[in-house]
């Protein structure tokens, strides 16, 4: 679902990124793009695994997909990214603001897309969470599901066409300066 992840970010991220800007004169919004891939990182210790022999535990339990799927993940995250991103210009609670959605963005696409979802409320709880609104399936070329594909792109289209209404200076040469992006 790696493609429907980076078109529903970036449809967040634009209309967040207008109302942002619209208050603080920044917009870091490009921090939810990259926080939406992020709990898929359990992908990679799956084959740290199986490349390396390397295992990875997480409250004793190894690894597996899923296992970053959570609020307690989300939490991790966010004030690593946070702290990471100082040094970069980017405030803190920018970061962690900006890392969080993104995150749980990730996490509110999956549960809504697969029936059986993962331990989303972890710590507090392991109870397995999923609404499963379709029945998603990887018929686009095999790398996307076409109706999830759909709405996501009515709704980057719609973000896209809302902010350059809103904000006509957004998609200019002069938007691009660096001091927007940063502090």
């Amino acid at each position: 679902m790696h493609i429907e992840h980076l078109i529903y970010s970036a449809a967040l991220a634009i209309i967040i990124g207008m109302l942002y800007s619209r208050a603080t004169g920044r917009d870091p919004s490009w921090i939810i793009v990259i926080s939406a891939f992020a709990p898929d990182i359990d992908t990679l210790a799956c084959s740290m695994r199986s490349w390396f022999g390397v295992t990875l535990a997480v409250n004793g339990h190894v690894v597996h997909h899923g296992s970053f799927h959570s609020i307690g993940a989300l939490c991790v995250y966010a004030i690593l990214v946070g702290v990471i991103l100082i040094p970069v210009g980017i405030r803190f609670w920018e970061g962690l603001l900006f890392a969080g959605i993104g995150f749980g963005a990730h996490l509110l696409e999956d549960a809504l897309v697969y029936e059986i979802s993962y331990a989303l409320l972890w710590p507090f709880s392991n109870r397995i969470y999923g609404i499963g609104v379709c029945d998603y399936a990887l018929d686009f070329y095999g790398i996307a599901d076409t109706q999830v594909l759909i709405v996501g792109l009515i709704l980057l289209a719609g973000a896209v066409l809302l902010r350059s209404r809103l904000d006509r200076e957004w998609l200019s040469w002069n938007a691009l300066r660096p001091q927007k992006f940063l502090r």
